[in-house]
């Protein structure tokens, strides 16, 4: 991961990143992140992304940006056979950023459904064929405020219009009718008893395995 990836996936993930940092986590990373824009030439600039990838290992695995970067440490700054460069504009806002106070609750919720939203997904006519034949709790509809309602992708069968079959089962135990955005989080993020991302495992790995993954969500509950 390249310098600039590390700011980009920061910039974009701010809100959480800083609601999951104590004070005095937030004060090294400015630091960090402040001597990675310091930074001159390929071997300094590399060492304080690697820095910066160092205090964000802390985040939980769940965590969007520690999901992505759990390898940082290793990966970021590495030589891809060209210079290091860093985004000037997106550093100096993040900057901004953390300099500031830690997010408001709304901020984090606006972050995280903006980040759900961002995730591929098809509109109402292309899922009818799914929405006819399965109930409310079966299927994850997010509403968009300009789309209207979505249905992210990896709950159709590739190719087709059918739901797998395994999320209509952990769907209808979130309760995804009630509140799909908490279900679609489960899906699209870190999970810890899986060692993966629930959605990007579909196909590679059991069905029976991400039900029992549900399954100990709920139990837990």
């Amino acid at each position: 991961m390249t310098p600039d990836q590390l700011i980009a996936l920061l910039h974009r993930h701010w809100a959480q990143t800083l609601a999951a940092l104590d004070a005095e986590e937030r004060t090294q990373l400015l630091r960090r992140v402040g001597e990675l824009g310091d930074a001159v030439g390929r071997g300094p600039t590399r060492r304080a992304a690697r820095e910066v990838g160092r205090m964000l290992s802390r985040l939980p695995a769940q965590h969007p940006v520690g999901a992505a970067l759990h390898d940082v440490v290793r990966y970021a700054g590495q030589d891809a056979g060209r210079d290091l460069v860093v985004d000037r504009d997106r550093l100096s806002d993040l900057l901004a950023f953390l300099s500031g106070p830690p997010p408001t609750a709304e901020e984090i919720l606006d972050a995280t459904r903006q980040q759900l939203l961002d995730t591929p997904a098809r509109g109402s006519r292309t899922a009818l064929t799914a929405v006819t034949g399965a109930g409310a709790e079966d299927l994850i509809r997010l509403h968009h405020p300009e789309l209207g309602d979505r249905y992210p992708e990896f709950q159709f069968l590739p190719g087709t219009d059918e739901l797998r079959p395994v999320v209509g089962e952990v769907n209808r135990l979130l309760l995804a009718g009630q509140d799909p955005w908490g279900a679609a989080d489960w899906w699209l993020g870190g999970n810890e008893w899986l060692d993966g991302v629930p959605a990007d495992l579909l196909g590679d790995v059991p069905d029976e395995l991400i039900l029992a993954a549900a399954r100990a969500l709920v139990e837990d509950d």
